[in-house]
């Protein structure tokens, strides 16, 4: 064997970004404990004991995001590169996906399946707003970079990042994305049940979808795409048929 045929050393798989703890579970950490702060238009106990009305939904929503866009920020520089290169298909079926979630939601919300824990702030920006004044308009502005930008990557990174690959091991930085074990699919169905309550149907069928995307390109940038798709699409449809209790 000469030089040139000595063993090139094996390179070790980018199985997730440095300080995995941090990059994968502090963004959606941070944005649900603000969101327990949201108020809706028929929640009351706590958040009315504080004197939080739905007029503080604006203000408090705003913090959400920043304080989560912050966290991502700090994470960025090594979950750039974990994330890869998209595939051009998630995005197109992520949009296609929020069919059977509208039809699945609508119809567990007739059946009486839905109850009040869990649901959505359901917040309308033009009749909070006075109708469509700029400032509601820079609100709902506001709201799609939240639901298609921030949302997808806190939740993915936590997910399918940090739980899906925690229950296969703990040191879960070491499972490579997109591993799916019986113990990655069940924690995927209690997750979209407990986190989706009002919408627990269409929650385990679209979470299920979108954890294949996950297994079939280990590419964890298709699935924030497809979830970014399906949220994209709800807000459009929510506005134009004035379904706010979607979101």
């Amino acid at each position: 064997m000469n030089a040139t045929d000595e063993p090139v050393p094996a390179v070790e798989p980018d199985y997730g970004p440095t300080r995995p703890w941090f990059a994968c579970v502090a963004p959606l950490a941070a944005y649900l404990v603000l969101g327990a702060f949201e108020p809706g238009a028929e929640r009351g106990g706590f958040l009315g004991s504080l004197g939080i009305t739905a007029a503080a939904y604006p203000a408090i929503y705003a913090l959400r995001i920043a304080v989560t866009v912050a966290m991502i920020a700090a994470a960025w520089p090594s979950l750039r590169a974990w994330l890869g290169r998209p595939s051009w298909w998630p995005p197109l079926l992520g949009v296609a996906l929020v069919v059977p979630w509208i039809v699945l939601a609508t119809l567990q919300r007739d059946a009486g399946w839905s109850g009040s824990i869990g649901g959505r702030a359901a917040f309308d920006p033009f009749t909070a707003f006075g109708g469509p004044t700029p400032l509601a308009w820079a609100f709902l502005g506001l709201r799609f970079f939240g639901l298609v930008v921030i949302v997808p990557l806190a939740e993915e990174l936590f997910l399918r990042g940090f739980l899906m690959r925690y229950v296969v091991r703990e040191e879960f930085w070491k499972v490579p994305f997109g591993t799916l074990t019986a113990s990655a699919a069940a924690a995927c169905v209690i997750y979209a049940a407990a986190s989706h309550p009002a919408e627990a149907v269409a929650a385990v069928g679209w979470f299920a979808v979108v954890s294949g995307i996950g297994a079939a390109t280990r590419r964890p940038i298709d699935c924030v795409l497809a979830h970014a798709g399906t949220n994209l699409a709800l807000g459009v449809y929510v506005v134009a048929t004035g379904n706010w209790w979607l979101w």
